[in-house]
Protein backbone atom coordinates (compact mmCIF):
# COMPACT_ATOMS: atom_id res chain seq x y z
CA UNK A 1 0.00 0.00 0.00
CA UNK A 2 1.43 3.36 -0.90
CA UNK A 3 1.76 5.61 2.22
CA UNK A 4 -0.70 8.60 1.71
CA UNK A 5 1.73 11.49 2.67
CA UNK A 6 3.84 10.35 -0.02
CA UNK A 7 1.12 10.87 -2.72
CA UNK A 8 0.73 14.69 -0.80
CA UNK A 9 4.63 15.23 -1.48
CA UNK A 10 4.12 14.03 -5.07
CA UNK A 11 1.67 16.97 -6.16
CA UNK A 12 2.80 19.88 -3.13
CA UNK A 13 5.86 20.85 -2.25
CA UNK A 14 7.74 21.89 0.80
CA UNK A 15 6.24 25.51 0.36
CA UNK A 16 2.97 24.92 0.02
CA UNK A 17 2.69 24.87 -3.97
CA UNK A 18 1.05 22.86 -6.44
CA UNK A 19 2.98 21.12 -8.62
CA UNK A 20 2.39 21.29 -13.00
CA UNK A 21 -0.03 19.15 -13.90
CA UNK A 22 1.40 18.60 -17.83
CA UNK A 23 1.93 16.73 -20.80
CA UNK A 24 5.08 16.56 -23.56
CA UNK A 25 3.71 16.38 -27.16
CA UNK A 26 6.43 15.52 -29.67
CA UNK A 27 5.90 17.36 -32.94
CA UNK A 28 7.11 16.19 -36.29
CA UNK A 29 6.57 18.56 -39.33
CA UNK A 30 7.22 19.32 -42.82
CA UNK A 31 7.93 22.85 -43.90
CA UNK A 32 7.40 24.00 -47.72
CA UNK A 33 7.00 27.53 -49.76
CA UNK A 34 3.60 26.96 -51.50
CA UNK A 35 0.04 25.94 -50.06
CA UNK A 36 -0.61 23.58 -52.87
CA UNK A 37 2.32 21.46 -52.21
CA UNK A 38 1.86 21.61 -48.16
CA UNK A 39 -2.17 20.43 -49.36
CA UNK A 40 -0.80 17.30 -51.48
CA UNK A 41 1.71 16.35 -48.75
CA UNK A 42 -1.10 16.17 -46.19
CA UNK A 43 -3.16 14.25 -48.19
CA UNK A 44 -0.88 11.69 -49.32
CA UNK A 45 0.10 11.34 -45.32
CA UNK A 46 -3.62 10.99 -44.46
CA UNK A 47 -4.36 8.40 -46.98
CA UNK A 48 -2.14 6.18 -44.86
CA UNK A 49 -4.41 3.55 -42.87
CA UNK A 50 -3.15 4.23 -39.12
CA UNK A 51 -0.82 6.63 -37.01
CA UNK A 52 2.88 4.29 -37.45
CA UNK A 53 2.58 4.44 -41.37
CA UNK A 54 1.52 8.21 -41.13
CA UNK A 55 4.45 9.26 -38.71
CA UNK A 56 7.01 7.15 -40.92
CA UNK A 57 5.71 8.67 -44.04
CA UNK A 58 5.85 12.12 -42.93
CA UNK A 59 9.38 11.53 -41.56
CA UNK A 60 9.95 9.97 -45.24
CA UNK A 61 8.84 13.06 -46.91
CA UNK A 62 10.16 16.03 -44.59
CA UNK A 63 13.64 14.32 -45.40
CA UNK A 64 12.58 14.82 -49.51
CA UNK A 65 10.61 18.15 -49.43
CA UNK A 66 10.52 20.17 -46.23
CA UNK A 67 12.84 23.38 -46.14
CA UNK A 68 13.38 23.35 -42.51
CA UNK A 69 17.15 23.78 -42.31
CA UNK A 70 16.15 22.75 -38.54
CA UNK A 71 13.94 19.32 -38.71
CA UNK A 72 14.91 18.52 -42.50
CA UNK A 73 17.69 15.94 -41.81
CA UNK A 74 15.92 14.49 -38.81
CA UNK A 75 12.29 13.33 -39.83
CA UNK A 76 10.58 16.82 -39.74
CA UNK A 77 11.29 16.19 -35.82
CA UNK A 78 10.93 19.94 -33.89
CA UNK A 79 11.44 17.89 -30.53
CA UNK A 80 8.90 18.13 -27.24
CA UNK A 81 6.54 20.93 -26.32
CA UNK A 82 5.11 20.99 -22.90
CA UNK A 83 1.51 21.72 -23.32
CA UNK A 84 -1.20 22.15 -19.84
CA UNK A 85 0.74 25.14 -18.14
CA UNK A 86 -0.55 28.54 -17.21
CA UNK A 87 2.00 31.14 -19.04
CA UNK A 88 1.06 33.42 -16.22
CA UNK A 89 2.16 31.58 -13.60
CA UNK A 90 5.15 33.35 -12.41
CA UNK A 91 6.62 30.21 -10.98
CA UNK A 92 8.76 28.26 -13.39
CA UNK A 93 10.34 24.55 -12.70
CA UNK A 94 14.17 24.29 -13.66
CA UNK A 95 14.82 24.25 -17.36
CA UNK A 96 11.98 26.60 -17.88
CA UNK A 97 9.12 25.08 -20.06
CA UNK A 98 9.95 23.78 -23.80
CA UNK A 99 8.08 25.66 -27.01
CA UNK A 100 8.88 26.27 -30.46
CA UNK A 101 11.22 29.28 -31.62
CA UNK A 102 7.99 29.74 -34.23
CA UNK A 103 5.87 31.23 -31.53
CA UNK A 104 3.16 31.64 -34.68
CA UNK A 105 3.39 27.35 -34.68
CA UNK A 106 3.87 27.13 -31.10
CA UNK A 107 0.43 28.94 -30.64
CA UNK A 108 -1.25 27.41 -33.34
CA UNK A 109 -0.50 23.88 -31.91
CA UNK A 110 -1.17 24.77 -28.05
CA UNK A 111 -4.45 25.80 -29.07
CA UNK A 112 -5.34 22.91 -30.95
CA UNK A 113 -4.16 20.25 -27.87
CA UNK A 114 -5.96 22.67 -25.20
CA UNK A 115 -9.10 22.57 -27.58
CA UNK A 116 -8.91 19.14 -28.08
CA UNK A 117 -8.70 19.94 -32.10
CA UNK A 118 -5.46 18.50 -32.90
CA UNK A 119 -4.52 14.82 -31.55
CA UNK A 120 -1.72 11.91 -31.66
CA UNK A 121 -1.44 10.70 -34.66
CA UNK A 122 -3.86 13.20 -37.03
CA UNK A 123 -1.95 15.24 -39.68
CA UNK A 124 -2.90 18.98 -39.04
CA UNK A 125 -2.64 21.92 -41.30
CA UNK A 126 -1.38 23.27 -43.67
CA UNK A 127 -0.24 26.09 -41.20
CA UNK A 128 0.83 29.89 -42.56
CA UNK A 129 3.31 31.48 -40.77
CA UNK A 130 6.27 33.83 -41.61
CA UNK A 131 8.26 30.75 -42.56
CA UNK A 132 6.15 29.22 -45.07
CA UNK A 133 3.27 26.26 -44.87
CA UNK A 134 3.99 23.84 -42.17
CA UNK A 135 2.14 20.36 -41.77
CA UNK A 136 2.39 18.10 -38.56
CA UNK A 137 1.42 15.66 -36.76
CA UNK A 138 1.33 14.58 -33.13
CA UNK A 139 3.90 11.73 -33.07
CA UNK A 140 3.98 10.80 -29.23
CA UNK A 141 2.40 12.14 -25.75
CA UNK A 142 3.54 11.91 -22.36
CA UNK A 143 2.19 12.87 -19.14
CA UNK A 144 3.59 14.10 -16.39
CA UNK A 145 3.55 16.21 -13.25
CA UNK A 146 5.94 18.92 -12.37
CA UNK A 147 7.52 20.08 -9.07
CA UNK A 148 7.71 23.74 -9.63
Amino acid sequence: MINPIYLLLLFFDFGGKMAGATHQIQIRHILVDKKEVACLLKETIEGLPNETARVQMLMKLAGKYSICSVSKEDGGNLGWLEVGWNKSDPRQPRGGFKSLSNEELNDFIMQGVETMSLSKGNVFGPIETYEGFHIGIICQEVKLNRIL
